[in-house]
């Protein structure tokens, strides 16, 4: 089962996983130093543009040493359409199993249950084929 997880997005929009129940989620832990992390980026976009009917939720958590002024400014940059957490106390990570290495991205089904963790960057490719999976 996916982590009881409490995340605050840019806006200050406080959720849960456990709101997120009933749809496919995604949760990329990322960093704007992190070049295999911005390289996902572009997926990521395409993924929420075209997932979004289907109630994809994506959910990029910025790592505790990622200056909140610097993902501001990449989340603009890039014009990242999808909801960016900060995770200033590495709350998220830990309860996610400590992750340190990024990218890494799990990847959770209707019902809550984690169904793939992936550690390093994902091509655009086994992105769209873990969505999909995840749709039917």
């Amino acid at each position: 089962s996916a982590p009881q997880a409490n995340f605050t997005d840019l806006q200050g929009k406080q959720f849960s996983l456990a709101d997120l129940k009933g749809k496919p989620v995604i949760v990329n832990f990322w960093a704007t130093t992190c070049p295999g992390c911005v390289k996902e980026i572009p997926s990521l976009i395409d993924l929420a543009h075209r997932y979004k009917s289907q109630d994809l939720i994506i959910i990029g958590v910025a790592m505790d040493y990622d200056p909140e002024s610097q993902v501001r400014e990449m989340v603009r940059q890039k014009q990242m359409n999808y909801t960016i957490v900060l995770d200033n106390q590495s709350t998220i990570a830990r309860a996610f199993g400590n992750v340190s290495l990024i990218p890494t991205t799990f990847f959770i089904n209707k019902e809550g249950k984690i169904i793939r963790h992936k550690l390093g960057e994902m091509s655009h490719d086994e992105f769209t084929t873990m969505v999909q999976g995840m749709l039917l």
